[in-house]
């Protein structure tokens, strides 16, 4: 009898452990925002921009989902995004077969991105290209004389938050 007791119990909080909401799979429907471009980005696995250099683990490709701010829009067309990087960093964000456009006032605003992570080097005509797609002036473009490497992103789905 002692020894059915002592079962009943250790099931009971066996399955007590295993259904905390740790334990509990992340839900796997689309985050909902105040705007969805691309793709719809799921609630699962999203991580913050702060934790992508460790997440990435010195891997030149890594498929992720990361939530932070906006920095900075193409305002030619919307065609790309940056963001900071806890170093300081910046981080372009460009988007799968360029097929999304984002709006040129989304700075500061908080977004989910779903896609990939990897290192890159820029050259230095294309980081004169982004700089003029900015709106920066012909001496800040000028002052642009070395290739740059960082971490960017291609985006299938942005989801904006705020």
């Amino acid at each position: 009898m002692k020894k059915v007791i002592f079962s009943i119990i250790a099931v009971a909080l066996f399955a007590a452990c295993n259904n905390s909401s740790e334990n509990q799979t992340p839900s796997l429907e689309n985050i909902k925002g105040t705007a969805v471009f691309g793709d719809s980005v799921k609630n699962n696995q999203v991580i913050e921009l702060a934790s992508i250099q460790t997440e990435m683990k010195g891997e030149s490709k890594k498929d992720l989902k990361i939530k932070g701010v906006v920095k900075e829009v193409c305002q030619n067309k919307g065609c790309w995004l940056t963001m900071t990087l806890d170093n300081g960093d910046e981080m372009r964000v460009t988007f799968k077969n360029y097929k999304i456009f984002v709006p040129k006032d989304l700075g500061g605003k908080e977004v989910v991105l779903d896609g990939f992570a990897y290192t890159d080097t820029t050259s230095i005509e294309k980081l004169r290209h982004y700089a003029k797609d900015a709106g920066k002036t012909e001496a800040e473009i000028a002052a642009i004389t070395s290739p740059k490497e960082q971490i960017a992103f291609e985006a299938k789905g942005v989801v904006v938050m705020n």
